[in-house]
């Protein structure tokens, strides 16, 4: 029992000095590294965080900076309490200065949206504004507007408008910097030139304030108001509100910088308009719905002042702390027009085979004048680099337009670069009348769309109808010629049947007015295919030219050639005849048999052509 007993004792001891060894082991393990560094990097750490205000305007520290070096001063920490060396101290150190450095860099930048232009760019609104502005409102909007060209139809400092129905609103201003409001009602009613020329100045800040009661609207620049119309404002309900563009047609973009976006939840008075340009806001003040300030680098999503609203910026917006002094790099230019005066000085103008075309001389001097025009007074790169880029385009041209036999010219319908044959100065006939040519289709199929125009002035032209299925109803159907005539008493003229047209071969085609008789009638190949009885001569057209293989913008897709226009209704034994070009009553005569360039007269000397994007058949 004794001998037991012992035993007993003997193991209890050794097992109290077994955990008393390893216990010293332990304390030796976490008590003995050097940790006053790292705790004097963890006291500078919550210093930052306790003295740092986050926020979105310039200098605060970004929303969220003081919760992420929290988190790493949590994990020091925890390392402190369960390091295995010294190593895991120094490496905790390294980690929580990388983090104070992050900290102290993450203060949110002087900056401001530059909004560039280039398609499908444009600061988003959140879509939830939109039920503030189905109602009374007043946008306010700062910017400098750094060039004042457009590059599509317009620039909309901001808009949510669409199409289908027509709706939404907006502001935009010109290259002229006239500047109008827009409003949509399944229509589109603008300002006009109220606000006209020289309204909008590039290279300085602007006060752009529009206000709506939902049929009112008026428009103040700097505190003035400028423009007002009276439509119905009907929300568009399939596009977003954004600043900088249209949410539609997207090449509406403007070059700007913008700042202090506001929208107000009611019609404000002139007097507050202008006050506001010079106050400081908070966000909080009543009535002020929306607020961004735009006056800080917050990347490309985040929240408006109120916190209610989300902007997003899309496409090519670059964050800058001054507007930009754009620097123009003219070289590009430069050189191309050098090369077009190289071409100029070794060009010999002729009629004989292989020689420039008459006239090519003149074409050069107006594109090197067009260059050099650009280079004075062209503020875009953009436009600067296009311009050279043609300048090239058109050396090539003119080398493959020498003089040489044509049957015709070809019009492209598949080539968007293929405009046509423009005819200057336009005529409309305004009496009896004959236009006749021949005409080549290469095909009635259509990719898309479903006709192309012969020829149009923009109140008289031919029409063919072709196919975009392969069906046999289709088809068959196709090779319609209607004489679109634009009078007195609207659109008529006459329409042919179908197949009157068909592709592969040359036919003649003449349309004849006879004023007299009130009659018009179409003849192919000499036969009359359809007559119209009451319909007088067509209107006054307002176009400024003519056009042969387009008109409407549905062209055609094949040649054309001996087209003339005649001041009287020729007999049917009289059409296709052989002719010199001097006979009375030819108005115009452009025969398309012999290359003669990309610019030249007709057989008249009244007219002058100009191939636009199209070939000739050689």
């Amino acid at each position: 029992m004794k001998s037991y007993k012992l035993k007993w004792l003997l193991g209890l001891i050794s097992v109290f000095i077994a955990i008393s060894l390893g216990s010293c082991e332990d304390d030796e393990t976490k008590g003995s590294w050097e940790t006053q560094s790292l705790e004097a990097l963890i006291t500078e750490a919550e210093n930052l965080m306790e003295n740092a205000e986050e926020g979105i305007n310039a200098g605060d520290y970004k929303l969220g900076s003081k919760d992420q070096l929290q988190e790493v001063v949590d994990w020091v920490y925890w390392r402190i309490d369960n390091s295995d060396s010294q190593d895991d101290i120094a490496d905790a150190a390294i980690k929580l200065q990388k983090y104070i450095d992050i900290f102290k860099a993450s203060t949110v930048a002087v900056a401001m949206p530059w909004i560039k232009q280039e398609n499908d760019t444009y600061i988003q609104i959140s879509d939830n504004i939109k039920s503030v502005l189905d109602g009374a409102w007043t946008i306010e909007l700062k910017c400098y507007i750094v060039d004042l060209n457009s590059k599509g139809y317009s620039n909309n400092l901001f808009s949510a408008e669409q199409s289908d129905p027509d709706s939404g609103f907006g502001v935009r201003y010109f290259s002229d910097g006239s500047i109008q409001v827009v409003t949509g009602n399944s229509n589109w009613v603008d300002s006009g030139d109220q606000a006209g020329a020289g309204t909008m100045k590039s290279g300085e800040w602007m006060d752009v304030t529009m206000t709506s009661d939902g049929t009112h609207h008026e428009l103040f620049i700097n505190g003035a108001k400028v423009a007002a119309i009276d439509n119905t404002h009907l929300l568009a309900a399939d596009a977003s509100f954004v600043i900088g563009n249209s949410p539609t047609w997207t090449d509406r973009v403007c070059n700007a910088v913008v700042k202090d976006f506001k929208v107000w939840d009611s019609v404000l008075d002139a007097a507050t308009i202008d006050a506001n340009r010079t106050q400081s806001f908070e966000g909080t003040e009543s009535g002020l719905i929306c607020y961004f300030p735009f006056g800080s680098d917050l990347g490309t999503e985040f929240s408006d002042v109120t916190g209610n609203y989300t902007a997003t910026t899309v496409g090519e917006i670059e964050w800058v702390a001054e507007p930009p002094v754009v620097v123009l790099d003219y070289d590009n230019l430069n050189a191309a027009i050098v090369k077009m005066e190289t071409l100029k000085a070794n060009v010999t103008e002729g009629e004989n085979d292989g020689d420039y075309p008459v006239g090519t001389l003149d074409y050069i001097d107006n594109i090197i004048a067009e260059g050099n025009d650009m280079l004075a007074n062209e503020t875009r790169q953009s436009a600067l680099d296009d311009f050279a880029t043609t300048i090239d385009e058109q050396i090539a041209i003119i080398n493959s337009m020498l003089v040489g036999d044509a049957d015709g010219i070809y019009v492209d319908r598949e080539d968007s670069d293929a405009v046509g044959f423009r005819i200057t100065p336009n005529y409309t006939p305004q009496g009896s009348y004959t236009v006749e040519f021949d005409v080549k289709l290469k095909t009635l199929f259509f990719e898309s769309g479903s006709d192309g125009e012969i020829f149009g002035n923009g109140t008289y032209g031919l029409r063919v109808y072709g196919y975009n299925e392969y069906t046999e109803e289709a088809i068959l159907n196709a090779g319609r010629i209607w004489n679109f005539t634009e009078t007195s008493g609207g659109w008529s003229g006459p329409e042919s049947p179908a197949l009157a047209l068909k592709p592969g071969n040359w036919q003649h085609v003449a349309i004849v007015h006879d004023q007299d008789a009130l009659t018009t009638s179409i003849y192919v190949d000499g036969v009359m295919v359809v007559s119209q009885s009451d319909i007088s001569y067509p209107n006054e057209s307002g176009w400024g030219e003519t056009w042969l293989g387009n008109s409407w913008g549905g062209k055609m897709n094949g040649s054309i050639k001996e087209f003339r226009i005649w001041d009287e209704a020729l007999d049917a034994n009289d059409l296709n005849a052989q002719i010199a070009g001097s006979e009375a009553n030819l108005r115009m005569y452009f025969p398309l048999t012999k290359v003669k360039g990309v610019q030249f007269t007709d057989e008249t000397g009244n007219f002058t052509g100009d191939m636009r994007g199209i070939e000739w058949n050689k």
